[in-house]
């Protein structure tokens, strides 16, 4: 990029040197020497322009390249939530059960241990989260905006249009996709596949 800059100049410089000396050594072709010269500063305010429109959007791609969110699906284990304090552990606990994947148990539906969880890996914060797939949407989430850097929640799954799931096997081979876009309103897709849930065996698409 530097080298560009210092050929053009140099370029620039040379050409105009030559235009001056032209000039006064041929004062006779000046009319014709001034039309060249305006029509070279009118082709070096184009490349200009268009250097410098070209230059903002390899800022702005560099921008949102390092500040974009990287949206991650994982399936948690509600047992599996580690605290010091056993009373905030319990209490985690119970909030989360809210989000969990119901299954029938005994002719009844109930939580099962385990709930879909939606992580940003990136370093710029997620706005509008969304996940939905063929079968399945979301009926709740905790949050739909996800801080940078690790930020994770919760979220609840039901089966399309409006029924519960009666079995967390439903869910084998189902692909979701997470929708959400950057700070600069850029939208971007991250599609997970749900190999087994009993395994918590997450696979990336796309």
């Amino acid at each position: 990029m530097k080298d560009i800059k210092i050929l053009r100049g140099g370029l620039i410089f040379v050409f105009g040197v030559g235009i001056i000396i032209v000039i006064f050594k041929f004062p006779q072709h000046t009319n014709q020497l001034n039309l060249i010269a305006i029509i070279f500063t009118f082709a070096v305010l184009i490349w200009y322009a268009y250097d410098t429109h070209r230059i903002a959007n390899e800022t702005v791609a560099q921008t949102e390249l390092t500040t974009m969110p990287i949206m991650s699906l994982y399936i948690r284990n509600v047992d599996g939530i580690n605290e010091v304090d056993e009373n905030r552990r319990r209490d985690k606990i119970n909030k989360l059960k809210q989000y969990a994947i119901t299954q029938e148990v005994d002719n009844g539906i109930n939580p099962s241990p385990y709930y879909i969880a939606l992580r940003n890996m990136g370093n710029g914060p997620s706005f509008n989260v969304e996940i939905e797939s063929e079968h399945f949407k979301a009926e709740k989430y905790q949050t739909r905006f996800f801080a940078p850097n690790g930020d994770e929640h919760a979220v609840k799954i039901i089966k399309k249009p409006n029924d519960k799931i009666r079995n967390v096997n439903e869910l084998k081979g189902e692909a979701f996709i997470i929708k959400c876009r950057s700070f600069l309103g850029k939208e971007y897709k991250y599609k997970y596949k749900i190999n087994d849930v009993a395994e918590k065996a997450v696979e990336f698409i796309k």
